[in-house]
Protein backbone atom coordinates (compact mmCIF):
# COMPACT_ATOMS: atom_id res chain seq x y z
CA UNK A 1 0.00 0.00 0.00
CA UNK A 2 1.29 3.15 -0.82
CA UNK A 3 1.09 6.74 0.72
CA UNK A 4 0.03 9.99 -1.39
CA UNK A 5 -1.10 13.63 -0.61
CA UNK A 6 -2.94 15.55 -3.18
CA UNK A 7 -2.42 18.82 -2.46
CA UNK A 8 -4.53 22.01 -3.29
CA UNK A 9 -3.06 25.59 -2.74
CA UNK A 10 -4.27 28.61 -4.81
CA UNK A 11 -7.11 29.49 -7.10
CA UNK A 12 -10.79 29.24 -6.05
CA UNK A 13 -14.09 27.57 -6.86
CA UNK A 14 -14.60 23.58 -7.58
CA UNK A 15 -12.21 23.37 -10.31
CA UNK A 16 -9.08 22.16 -8.09
CA UNK A 17 -10.77 19.72 -5.76
CA UNK A 18 -12.95 18.47 -8.04
CA UNK A 19 -10.18 16.97 -10.13
CA UNK A 20 -8.18 15.61 -6.44
CA UNK A 21 -11.41 13.78 -5.76
CA UNK A 22 -11.57 12.36 -9.21
CA UNK A 23 -8.21 10.99 -9.10
CA UNK A 24 -8.70 10.20 -5.22
CA UNK A 25 -11.57 7.41 -5.98
CA UNK A 26 -9.50 5.02 -7.96
CA UNK A 27 -6.48 5.33 -5.97
CA UNK A 28 -8.30 4.10 -2.60
CA UNK A 29 -10.24 1.96 -4.93
CA UNK A 30 -6.91 -0.15 -5.44
CA UNK A 31 -6.28 0.13 -1.57
CA UNK A 32 -3.90 2.84 -0.89
CA UNK A 33 -3.89 5.79 1.32
CA UNK A 34 -4.99 8.96 0.63
CA UNK A 35 -4.51 12.20 2.33
CA UNK A 36 -6.07 15.53 0.69
CA UNK A 37 -4.51 19.06 1.84
CA UNK A 38 -7.20 21.25 0.34
CA UNK A 39 -7.56 25.14 0.44
CA UNK A 40 -11.15 25.25 1.18
CA UNK A 41 -12.21 22.40 3.55
CA UNK A 42 -16.08 24.37 3.19
CA UNK A 43 -16.59 22.54 -0.52
CA UNK A 44 -15.29 19.06 1.12
CA UNK A 45 -18.42 17.44 1.00
CA UNK A 46 -20.38 19.20 -1.90
CA UNK A 47 -17.15 17.54 -4.13
CA UNK A 48 -16.01 14.57 -2.41
CA UNK A 49 -19.49 13.02 -1.57
CA UNK A 50 -19.40 9.70 0.62
CA UNK A 51 -15.84 9.50 -0.29
CA UNK A 52 -14.90 12.04 2.03
CA UNK A 53 -15.62 9.52 5.02
CA UNK A 54 -13.60 7.10 3.70
CA UNK A 55 -11.51 5.12 6.29
CA UNK A 56 -8.36 5.25 4.11
CA UNK A 57 -8.81 9.08 2.76
CA UNK A 58 -7.94 12.10 5.56
CA UNK A 59 -8.29 15.67 4.60
CA UNK A 60 -6.24 18.38 5.79
CA UNK A 61 -6.51 22.15 6.14
CA UNK A 62 -3.56 22.92 3.29
CA UNK A 63 -1.12 25.93 4.20
CA UNK A 64 -2.02 28.83 2.58
CA UNK A 65 -1.24 32.71 2.41
CA UNK A 66 -4.09 34.81 4.41
CA UNK A 67 -2.66 38.85 3.57
CA UNK A 68 -4.03 40.73 0.90
CA UNK A 69 -1.24 42.77 -1.03
CA UNK A 70 -2.87 45.79 -2.09
CA UNK A 71 -1.05 48.28 -4.50
CA UNK A 72 -0.21 45.45 -6.77
CA UNK A 73 -0.95 45.52 -10.97
CA UNK A 74 -3.20 42.44 -12.50
CA UNK A 75 -0.56 39.69 -12.93
CA UNK A 76 0.86 39.05 -16.13
CA UNK A 77 3.22 36.46 -15.55
CA UNK A 78 3.40 33.01 -13.14
CA UNK A 79 5.33 35.12 -10.84
CA UNK A 80 3.42 37.87 -10.31
CA UNK A 81 0.63 35.34 -9.24
CA UNK A 82 3.42 34.05 -6.94
CA UNK A 83 3.45 37.36 -5.60
CA UNK A 84 0.11 37.37 -4.53
CA UNK A 85 0.72 34.36 -2.83
CA UNK A 86 3.59 35.23 -0.49
CA UNK A 87 6.72 35.45 -2.65
CA UNK A 88 6.94 38.82 -1.63
CA UNK A 89 8.73 38.02 1.33
CA UNK A 90 10.77 35.38 1.85
CA UNK A 91 10.58 35.58 6.16
CA UNK A 92 6.84 35.47 6.07
CA UNK A 93 6.78 32.63 3.06
CA UNK A 94 8.71 30.63 5.42
CA UNK A 95 6.19 29.89 7.69
CA UNK A 96 4.09 28.31 4.68
CA UNK A 97 6.80 26.63 3.65
CA UNK A 98 7.47 25.45 7.07
CA UNK A 99 3.90 24.08 7.57
CA UNK A 100 3.96 22.32 4.30
CA UNK A 101 7.27 20.71 5.01
CA UNK A 102 5.79 19.38 8.89
CA UNK A 103 3.32 18.02 6.85
CA UNK A 104 5.27 16.53 4.23
CA UNK A 105 7.56 15.08 7.01
CA UNK A 106 4.96 13.53 8.98
CA UNK A 107 3.07 12.27 6.60
CA UNK A 108 6.17 10.52 4.07
CA UNK A 109 3.73 10.34 1.16
CA UNK A 110 5.44 8.25 -1.73
CA UNK A 111 3.87 10.80 -4.19
CA UNK A 112 3.14 14.28 -3.28
CA UNK A 113 0.40 15.32 -6.15
CA UNK A 114 0.26 18.70 -6.73
CA UNK A 115 -3.03 21.23 -7.96
CA UNK A 116 -1.94 24.54 -8.16
CA UNK A 117 0.09 23.93 -4.72
CA UNK A 118 3.50 25.85 -5.84
CA UNK A 119 4.98 25.92 -1.83
CA UNK A 120 3.59 22.36 -1.37
CA UNK A 121 6.47 21.45 -4.40
CA UNK A 122 8.62 24.20 -2.88
CA UNK A 123 8.74 22.76 0.58
CA UNK A 124 9.17 19.36 -0.71
CA UNK A 125 12.57 20.00 -2.35
CA UNK A 126 14.95 17.77 -1.19
CA UNK A 127 12.46 15.59 0.79
CA UNK A 128 12.04 11.53 -0.29
CA UNK A 129 9.07 11.59 -2.41
CA UNK A 130 8.33 12.01 -6.03
CA UNK A 131 6.22 14.81 -7.23
CA UNK A 132 3.85 15.32 -10.26
CA UNK A 133 1.17 18.02 -10.96
CA UNK A 134 -1.56 17.88 -12.19
CA UNK A 135 -4.17 20.71 -13.64
CA UNK A 136 -5.49 22.73 -16.91
CA UNK A 137 -2.02 24.24 -18.68
CA UNK A 138 -2.19 27.53 -17.22
CA UNK A 139 -1.43 26.19 -13.78
CA UNK A 140 1.92 24.55 -15.64
CA UNK A 141 3.68 27.28 -17.17
CA UNK A 142 5.94 26.75 -20.58
CA UNK A 143 9.05 25.53 -19.44
CA UNK A 144 11.55 28.87 -19.94
CA UNK A 145 13.19 31.05 -18.53
CA UNK A 146 11.32 33.49 -18.40
CA UNK A 147 8.13 32.41 -18.39
CA UNK A 148 6.06 33.55 -21.24
CA UNK A 149 3.92 36.59 -20.03
CA UNK A 150 -0.11 35.52 -20.48
CA UNK A 151 -1.48 38.79 -20.96
CA UNK A 152 -0.75 39.02 -24.58
CA UNK A 153 -3.87 41.53 -25.34
CA UNK A 154 -1.80 44.20 -23.41
CA UNK A 155 1.87 46.29 -23.79
CA UNK A 156 4.11 44.42 -21.59
CA UNK A 157 7.48 45.38 -21.09
CA UNK A 158 10.16 42.84 -21.61
CA UNK A 159 12.08 44.57 -19.10
CA UNK A 160 8.98 43.97 -16.26
CA UNK A 161 8.74 39.96 -17.33
CA UNK A 162 12.44 39.23 -16.63
CA UNK A 163 12.36 41.78 -13.15
CA UNK A 164 9.16 39.80 -11.49
CA UNK A 165 10.78 36.43 -12.18
CA UNK A 166 13.87 37.50 -10.61
CA UNK A 167 11.98 38.58 -7.77
CA UNK A 168 9.75 35.38 -7.35
CA UNK A 169 13.29 33.30 -7.82
CA UNK A 170 15.26 35.38 -5.02
CA UNK A 171 12.18 35.05 -2.77
CA UNK A 172 12.66 30.84 -3.07
CA UNK A 173 16.04 30.48 -3.02
CA UNK A 174 16.19 32.95 0.24
CA UNK A 175 13.74 30.01 2.04
CA UNK A 176 15.49 27.19 0.50
CA UNK A 177 18.80 28.60 2.06
CA UNK A 178 17.63 27.87 5.61
CA UNK A 179 16.51 24.36 4.47
CA UNK A 180 19.90 22.99 3.40
CA UNK A 181 18.58 23.05 -0.11
CA UNK A 182 20.24 23.93 -3.52
CA UNK A 183 19.26 26.98 -4.54
CA UNK A 184 17.11 27.00 -8.25
CA UNK A 185 18.57 28.45 -11.03
CA UNK A 186 15.32 29.71 -13.02
CA UNK A 187 11.52 29.70 -11.60
CA UNK A 188 10.37 26.70 -13.56
CA UNK A 189 12.23 24.79 -11.34
CA UNK A 190 9.88 25.24 -8.97
CA UNK A 191 6.90 23.14 -10.81
CA UNK A 192 9.57 20.32 -12.03
CA UNK A 193 8.02 16.67 -11.30
CA UNK A 194 8.44 13.52 -12.24
CA UNK A 195 5.10 13.05 -14.06
CA UNK A 196 2.66 16.54 -15.57
CA UNK A 197 -0.85 15.66 -15.85
CA UNK A 198 -2.38 18.25 -18.36
CA UNK A 199 -5.92 17.69 -18.04
CA UNK A 200 -7.48 19.53 -20.96
CA UNK A 201 -7.08 19.33 -24.75
CA UNK A 202 -4.69 20.62 -26.95
CA UNK A 203 -7.34 22.56 -28.94
CA UNK A 204 -7.81 24.08 -25.73
CA UNK A 205 -4.55 24.32 -23.61
CA UNK A 206 -3.80 28.36 -22.45
CA UNK A 207 -0.18 27.97 -24.07
CA UNK A 208 -0.59 26.57 -27.68
CA UNK A 209 3.32 26.89 -27.91
CA UNK A 210 3.49 23.77 -25.64
CA UNK A 211 3.53 21.66 -28.36
CA UNK A 212 6.86 22.81 -28.95
CA UNK A 213 8.09 21.45 -25.38
CA UNK A 214 9.39 18.16 -26.04
CA UNK A 215 7.83 14.91 -23.82
CA UNK A 216 4.50 17.13 -23.47
CA UNK A 217 1.42 14.60 -23.14
CA UNK A 218 -2.26 15.47 -22.51
CA UNK A 219 -3.80 12.88 -20.63
CA UNK A 220 -7.61 14.52 -21.54
CA UNK A 221 -10.66 16.64 -19.40
CA UNK A 222 -11.92 15.12 -16.58
CA UNK A 223 -15.91 14.06 -17.23
CA UNK A 224 -18.48 16.28 -15.13
CA UNK A 225 -18.62 15.90 -11.24
CA UNK A 226 -21.14 13.13 -10.00
CA UNK A 227 -21.67 14.53 -7.09
CA UNK A 228 -23.79 17.42 -6.75
CA UNK A 229 -27.96 18.17 -6.91
CA UNK A 230 -30.14 16.73 -9.56
CA UNK A 231 -32.92 19.76 -10.05
CA UNK A 232 -36.26 19.68 -12.37
CA UNK A 233 -35.71 21.38 -15.36
CA UNK A 234 -38.67 24.81 -15.29
CA UNK A 235 -40.55 25.31 -17.94
CA UNK A 236 -39.77 27.03 -21.00
CA UNK A 237 -40.15 28.03 -24.40
CA UNK A 238 -36.74 27.09 -25.90
CA UNK A 239 -33.99 25.51 -24.81
CA UNK A 240 -32.45 24.42 -21.50
CA UNK A 241 -29.65 26.52 -20.20
CA UNK A 242 -27.72 25.70 -16.89
CA UNK A 243 -25.72 28.61 -15.26
CA UNK A 244 -22.94 28.84 -12.86
CA UNK A 245 -22.08 32.25 -11.87
CA UNK A 246 -20.29 33.84 -9.29
CA UNK A 247 -22.03 36.60 -7.11
CA UNK A 248 -19.23 39.05 -7.21
CA UNK A 249 -19.03 39.20 -10.81
CA UNK A 250 -20.32 42.81 -11.96
CA UNK A 251 -22.19 41.28 -14.82
CA UNK A 252 -24.06 38.69 -12.47
CA UNK A 253 -27.16 40.55 -11.86
CA UNK A 254 -27.41 41.65 -15.51
CA UNK A 255 -27.26 37.62 -16.67
CA UNK A 256 -29.78 36.90 -14.35
CA UNK A 257 -32.20 39.82 -15.30
CA UNK A 258 -31.61 38.51 -18.99
CA UNK A 259 -32.08 35.05 -17.70
CA UNK A 260 -35.93 35.91 -16.08
CA UNK A 261 -36.27 37.82 -18.83
CA UNK A 262 -35.55 35.41 -21.46
CA UNK A 263 -38.06 32.19 -22.78
CA UNK A 264 -35.75 30.06 -21.68
CA UNK A 265 -35.59 26.96 -18.89
CA UNK A 266 -32.91 27.79 -16.64
CA UNK A 267 -31.24 26.11 -13.80
CA UNK A 268 -28.84 28.69 -12.09
CA UNK A 269 -26.08 27.97 -9.30
CA UNK A 270 -24.97 31.14 -8.06
CA UNK A 271 -23.13 30.17 -4.84
CA UNK A 272 -23.33 33.16 -2.21
CA UNK A 273 -25.76 34.54 -3.86
CA UNK A 274 -28.08 36.69 -1.69
CA UNK A 275 -30.98 35.48 -0.98
CA UNK A 276 -32.98 38.71 -1.84
CA UNK A 277 -31.51 38.56 -5.04
CA UNK A 278 -32.75 35.46 -5.50
CA UNK A 279 -36.43 36.20 -4.69
CA UNK A 280 -35.73 39.00 -7.20
CA UNK A 281 -34.82 37.11 -10.25
CA UNK A 282 -36.17 33.58 -9.59
CA UNK A 283 -39.39 32.91 -12.09
CA UNK A 284 -41.41 30.30 -13.45
CA UNK A 285 -38.46 29.72 -15.82
CA UNK A 286 -35.46 30.04 -14.17
CA UNK A 287 -34.36 28.30 -10.60
CA UNK A 288 -31.76 28.37 -8.55
CA UNK A 289 -29.81 24.91 -6.98
CA UNK A 290 -28.42 26.22 -3.65
CA UNK A 291 -25.96 23.52 -4.02
CA UNK A 292 -23.59 22.46 -6.81
CA UNK A 293 -25.52 20.95 -9.80
CA UNK A 294 -24.39 17.58 -11.14
CA UNK A 295 -22.98 18.05 -14.37
CA UNK A 296 -22.94 14.44 -15.31
CA UNK A 297 -27.05 14.37 -14.52
CA UNK A 298 -28.29 17.50 -15.33
CA UNK A 299 -25.60 19.15 -17.32
CA UNK A 300 -26.26 16.34 -19.68
CA UNK A 301 -29.52 16.95 -20.38
CA UNK A 302 -28.77 20.74 -20.91
CA UNK A 303 -29.25 22.86 -24.13
CA UNK A 304 -26.43 25.23 -23.46
CA UNK A 305 -24.27 26.44 -20.29
CA UNK A 306 -23.67 30.16 -18.90
CA UNK A 307 -20.31 30.33 -17.08
CA UNK A 308 -17.23 32.03 -16.19
CA UNK A 309 -15.01 29.83 -18.58
CA UNK A 310 -13.76 27.38 -15.55
CA UNK A 311 -12.21 24.55 -17.23
CA UNK A 312 -14.28 21.81 -15.37
CA UNK A 313 -17.41 23.60 -15.98
CA UNK A 314 -16.55 24.19 -19.66
CA UNK A 315 -14.61 21.25 -21.10
CA UNK A 316 -18.01 18.90 -19.00
CA UNK A 317 -20.20 20.74 -21.42
CA UNK A 318 -18.12 19.85 -24.30
CA UNK A 319 -18.00 16.43 -23.45
CA UNK A 320 -21.63 16.54 -23.93
CA UNK A 321 -21.26 18.63 -27.52
CA UNK A 322 -23.19 21.74 -25.64
CA UNK A 323 -22.02 25.21 -27.03
CA UNK A 324 -20.95 27.23 -23.58
CA UNK A 325 -21.22 31.50 -23.22
CA UNK A 326 -18.26 32.54 -21.25
CA UNK A 327 -18.09 35.94 -18.84
CA UNK A 328 -14.27 35.69 -17.44
CA UNK A 329 -13.72 36.71 -14.64
CA UNK A 330 -9.56 36.91 -14.72
CA UNK A 331 -6.75 36.06 -17.04
CA UNK A 332 -6.90 32.72 -16.41
CA UNK A 333 -10.58 32.26 -17.98
CA UNK A 334 -10.06 35.08 -20.26
CA UNK A 335 -7.29 33.22 -21.92
CA UNK A 336 -9.53 29.63 -21.70
CA UNK A 337 -12.72 31.52 -23.38
CA UNK A 338 -10.44 32.69 -26.23
CA UNK A 339 -9.01 29.13 -27.03
CA UNK A 340 -12.69 27.77 -26.79
CA UNK A 341 -13.71 30.38 -28.88
CA UNK A 342 -11.26 30.50 -31.38
CA UNK A 343 -12.33 26.61 -32.05
CA UNK A 344 -15.98 27.34 -32.52
CA UNK A 345 -17.35 25.73 -29.54
CA UNK A 346 -18.60 28.60 -27.56
CA UNK A 347 -18.71 32.60 -27.23
CA UNK A 348 -17.23 34.95 -24.37
CA UNK A 349 -18.15 38.07 -23.30
CA UNK A 350 -16.38 40.71 -21.14
CA UNK A 351 -18.53 42.52 -18.45
CA UNK A 352 -19.49 45.28 -20.27
CA UNK A 353 -21.13 43.57 -22.96
CA UNK A 354 -23.40 41.37 -21.00
CA UNK A 355 -26.20 43.46 -20.66
CA UNK A 356 -26.64 44.11 -24.34
CA UNK A 357 -25.31 41.17 -25.74
CA UNK A 358 -25.98 37.93 -23.78
CA UNK A 359 -29.25 37.15 -24.77
CA UNK A 360 -28.45 37.09 -28.23
CA UNK A 361 -25.31 34.51 -27.53
CA UNK A 362 -27.57 32.74 -25.75
CA UNK A 363 -29.71 32.20 -29.04
CA UNK A 364 -27.01 31.42 -30.93
CA UNK A 365 -25.83 28.55 -28.60
CA UNK A 366 -29.24 27.15 -28.62
CA UNK A 367 -29.96 26.90 -32.29
CA UNK A 368 -28.88 24.61 -34.43
CA UNK A 369 -25.62 26.04 -35.96
CA UNK A 370 -21.72 26.35 -36.08
CA UNK A 371 -21.22 26.99 -32.30
CA UNK A 372 -23.23 23.53 -31.54
CA UNK A 373 -21.53 21.48 -34.51
CA UNK A 374 -18.51 22.32 -33.30
CA UNK A 375 -19.08 21.89 -29.40
CA UNK A 376 -20.82 18.23 -30.29
CA UNK A 377 -17.27 17.80 -32.56
CA UNK A 378 -15.63 17.76 -28.94
CA UNK A 379 -18.22 15.67 -27.40
CA UNK A 380 -17.28 12.99 -31.02
CA UNK A 381 -13.43 13.21 -30.43
CA UNK A 382 -13.11 13.46 -26.64
CA UNK A 383 -16.20 12.62 -25.02
CA UNK A 384 -15.97 8.72 -24.75
CA UNK A 385 -12.49 9.01 -23.65
CA UNK A 386 -12.85 11.55 -20.56
CA UNK A 387 -14.68 8.37 -18.08
CA UNK A 388 -10.96 6.90 -17.86
CA UNK A 389 -8.97 9.80 -17.72
CA UNK A 390 -8.54 9.85 -13.49
CA UNK A 391 -7.99 5.96 -13.92
CA UNK A 392 -5.38 6.36 -16.30
CA UNK A 393 -3.82 9.43 -13.78
CA UNK A 394 -4.11 6.91 -10.71
CA UNK A 395 -2.40 4.24 -12.42
CA UNK A 396 0.25 5.85 -13.40
CA UNK A 397 0.48 7.77 -9.82
CA UNK A 398 0.76 4.16 -8.53
CA UNK A 399 3.85 3.63 -10.62
CA UNK A 400 5.70 6.41 -9.39
CA UNK A 401 4.55 5.68 -6.15
CA UNK A 402 5.52 1.94 -5.92
CA UNK A 403 8.47 1.72 -8.79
Amino acid sequence: MARFLLAWELGGGLGHATPLAQIAAPLLAAGHEVHCALRDLSILLPVFGPLATHPRLTVWQAPVWQPTLNGLPPPATYAELLFRAGYLDAQRLQGLVLAWRGLLSSLQPQLLLADHAPTALLAARGLPMRRALCGTGFFMPLRRQPMPAFRDWEPMAPRRVHTSEERALATCNQVLAPLGQAPMAALHELLAADERFLLTWPELDHFPARSEEPGTRYWGALPGATEGDTVPWPAGDFGRVLAYLKPEHAATEAALACLQAGPWSTVAYVPGLAASLKQRHASPHLVFSDRPVSMAQVGYTADAVLCHAGSGTVTAALQAGQPVVMLPMHAEQLLFARRVQAAGAGSLLLEGEVAGQLADRLDQALRQGPMRQAAQGFAQRHGASASQVALQVAQRCIQLATG
